[in-house]
């Protein structure tokens, strides 16, 4: 049981949960890496839409397989053994495989646009071909973290009950629909915490409640700061770009030059939201002040 305490909301996750988000996260790992890995090939290596439309469907398919054999290996952790590379991608990967499809029908349209009125279709400008190869590389992104739905499956149907299913479409409504309760002021203070600890437990794998939660409420504990963490989210972006906000209006608003009170603001607005680096943000201050007194 892992727990996390969101502004008074205690949220509680069991082994089975803490399984499937283990899961899930390093599958999230392997397809960014595995995408940018493709995306950085294919523009080192590719220069025109046909070579791309020649090499980057069998590229893109053996990357996704060395995914799907990573898969196996996961499945095997388990102890289920009866279930090999190729009754994985038949039986269970299959469903949720999409870029095939999706690499035909985009290089069906860019050659068709490519080639009205152009005489020598292998001449081809690099800003032409870098959105194609962007674009692919997020199929490869959805297909490889797509495969550890295709893990759970294999699990489930082989009576594994350690493991937790995967977020289904009437648990994510649900969540969608209590917090668009929450943020639009319906919930009765009463009830605030009951319903972002339910918020929270159907899906806790919609980034922006987080984002919501850190604005409204605060993460003056760094509680929400590590479940996002855990979940496989990075939160402090967005803390960041809260911090670059805070300090626009303020030094927009004050009217009287206050460094050290506009400091000690800075400091406690990041304390707030859970900003660690406010020593950055501080010393930001001090170079403004000096930049419009100088």
């Amino acid at each position: 049981m892992i727990t996390f305490d969101i502004n008074g909301a205690i949220v509680e996750f069991d082994d089975s949960m803490d399984n499937y988000n283990s899961i899930r996260k390093k599958f999230q790992t392997y397809a960014f890496n595995i995408s940018n890995q493709f995306e950085e090939d294919c523009l080192n290596n590719a220069h025109t839409i046909k070579q791309i439309s020649d090499q980057a469907l069998t590229i893109g398919e053996g990357l996704i397989d060395s995914i799907i054999k990573k898969g196996v290996e996961t499945i095997v952790t388990y102890r289920v053994i009866t279930i090999d590379f190729n009754i994985f991608k038949e039986q269970y990967c299959k469903k949720y495989l999409d870029y095939a499809r999706l690499f035909n029908n985009l290089m069906k349209e860019h050659t068709n646009s490519n080639n009205r009125g152009r005489k020598n279709s292998n001449v081809t400008k690099f800003y032409e071909i870098k959105p194609i190869i962007k674009k692919l590389a997020e199929y490869i992104y959805n297909d490889c973290f797509n495969i550890h739905y295709a893990i759970i499956d294999a699990l489930l149907d082989n009576n594994v009950g350690n493991v937790h299913c995967y977020i289904d479409n009437k648990s994510i409504r649900q969540a969608n629909a209590l917090f668009n309760n929450y943020k639009d002021g319906f919930i009765g203070k009463a009830d605030e915490c009951k319903v972002v600890r339910q918020i929270i437990s159907l899906n806790p794998y919609r980034q922006d409640i987080y984002e919501f939660f850190i604005k409204e409420d605060g993460d003056f504990s760094g509680e929400i700061e590590r479940l996002t963490d855990y979940l496989g989210y990075d939160i402090k972006e967005y803390k960041a770009t809260l911090m670059d906000i805070y300090i626009k209006q303020l030094i927009e608003s004050d009217c009287v030059i206050d460094i050290e009170g506009s400091k000690e603001k800075v400091k406690k607005y990041a304390k707030y939201i859970g900003c660690k680096d406010d020593s950055i943000y501080i010393t930001r201050i001090d170079a403004i002040y000096t930049f419009e007194n100088a």
